[in-house]
């Protein structure tokens, strides 16, 4: 009986941590970021490959991380990919001089 009430505690506590935090994977590790909503929406996000269009599509998240302080895990793809774009942009516009 024991192990079916530490079974109901253990389910209990992952469920509040799941409605309440995201798990987010960076470049520099995993973080937990308080989400604004409580809902079962992305519980565990892999954010290291992330584009500008992943974070349009997962915009809760990512206003829970600007929210909480941690806007160092938004760097880690977009951003990079993001200047690597405009400055292959400016080289292609200065290279004809």
């Amino acid at each position: 009986m024991s192990r079916f009430f530490f079974g109901m505690i253990v389910g209990a506590s992952l469920l509040y941590v799941a409605m309440h935090y995201h798990v987010v994977r960076g470049q520099e590790g995993v973080f937990l970021v308080a989400k604004i909503s409580n809902n079962l929406s992305d519980v565990y996000v892999d954010t290291r490959q992330y584009t500008l269009n992943d974070w349009k599509q997962h915009k809760p998240l990512a206003a829970a991380i600007m929210q909480s302080k941690q806007s160092h895990l938004l760097e880690d793809a977009s951003l990079n990919g993001f200047r690597t774009t405009v400055s292959g942009l400016v080289d292609g516009l200065f290279s004809d001089r």
